[in-house]
């Protein structure tokens, strides 16, 4: 039951950081209808909002039970919280250059031009992930 509780706390927590960034930001104004664009940021947000509240949950729980976390853990920590960082290059990035490009030169080069930078955010990423399950799945 606490973990429940402590999941929906963290759910809520999450939402409530999620929106107030938004709103700091200018992303989003609560009551408008948002475009697709601004729910791939506030989902975004989001997840990474909760990865951080999630990481921070498990070392404090960790330090209250005196363990140890070990380095491969803590790399594994840091390459998801990397690959998270790339996939918000790769959204924004991506978004900023769409606009630009498309509006400057409405030509066939502009899909190739897309893919190379989705592949150069998105790779690092996967692999970053791939890295840090096979850290914490060697760890145990």
């Amino acid at each position: 039951m606490k973990k429940i509780l402590t999941i929906i706390g963290l759910i809520i927590t999450s939402l409530i950081i999620t929106f107030l960034i938004a709103e700091i930001f200018s992303l989003y104004h609560f009551g408008n209808i948002p475009t697709f664009t601004t729910l791939t940021y506030l989902l975004f947000i989001f997840f990474f909002i909760t990865y951080i509240l999630l990481s921070l949950i498990y070392i404090i729980s960790k330090r209250i039970k005196n363990e140890k976390i070990g380095i491969k853990k803590i790399i594994s920590l840091i390459l998801f919280f990397i690959s998270l960082l790339l996939i918000l290059g790769f959204i924004v990035i991506l978004n900023i250059d769409w606009i630009t490009y498309y509006s400057n030169y409405p030509s066939a080069p502009f899909y190739v031009y897309i893919i190379v930078r989705s592949l150069e955010f998105l790779l690092p990423s996967i692999l970053f992930i791939i890295v840090g399950i096979v850290l914490l799945k060697n760890s145990n």
